[in-house]
């Protein structure tokens, strides 16, 4: 399990310490998780896997979990654009592309060809979009009728709102997403926005 960590980490170009900030943790805490010493808590795997881009199948070796949501088989012609990312295929389970070597990566030591994988598939995070709504939000005095909320933040910091932007559900106080993370409603207009459709259909 341990090498797995250290995989996603170097896919993405981190350094230990670049890891470990971002994950809140001190850099001997994430250095014993790759070498095995210690485990990480739930939450600190969810907080990897959502850093490093994989699922936590992918961390944890899980490989003959499949992705949850299938579009179909992926072609090779667009592994490139996929760098970094998880793909699952039939033979070898969870992989990471590294579109630099051509190379899909199982474990720290183990790859292989793109062409030698098979059928490839992605998978996609639930509540995962990559197009920003086009419809007028919701209105603040209207939030509480809905179960759950396409919540975009209010930032200049576009890493952020990547990271915070999605399905969120709608409680007394806040909105809270599957991660924990929330927004307050007397913080709606200021700190984020409310949506319940993002297509212009």
């Amino acid at each position: 399990m341990s090498r797995q960590f250290k995989v996603a980490r170097r896919i993405n170009h981190l350094k230990l310490n670049e890891a470990a900030d971002k994950l809140g943790v001190s850099q001997p805490t994430l250095s014993s998780w790759e070498s095995g010493r210690k485990t990480p808590t739930v939450d600190n795997l969810i907080k990897m896997a959502d850093l490093y881009g994989v699922t936590t199948d992918f961390l944890l070796g899980r490989n003959n979990s499949k992705p949850l949501k299938q579009e179909g088989p992926i072609s090779y012609q667009n592994l490139p654009a996929m760098h970094g990312n998880p793909v699952w295929s039939e033979k070898y389970g969870w992989m990471i592309v590294d579109a630099v070597s051509n190379q899909l990566i199982i474990d720290y030591e183990t790859s292989i060809s793109f062409a030698d994988a098979g059928e490839l598939f992605a998978a996609l995070p639930a509540f995962s979009y990559t197009t920003a709504p086009v419809k007028t939000p919701i209105e603040h005095s209207d939030l509480k009728q809905f179960k759950e909320i396409w919540v975009e933040p209010i930032s200049t910091d576009t890493h952020l709102k990547n990271e915070l932007r999605g399905w969120y559900r709608v409680k007394d106080r806040f909105v809270e997403n599957e991660f924990g993370n929330r927004f307050y409603l007397d913080t709606y207009g200021a700190k984020w926005l409310a949506f319940i459709d993002f297509t212009d259909s």
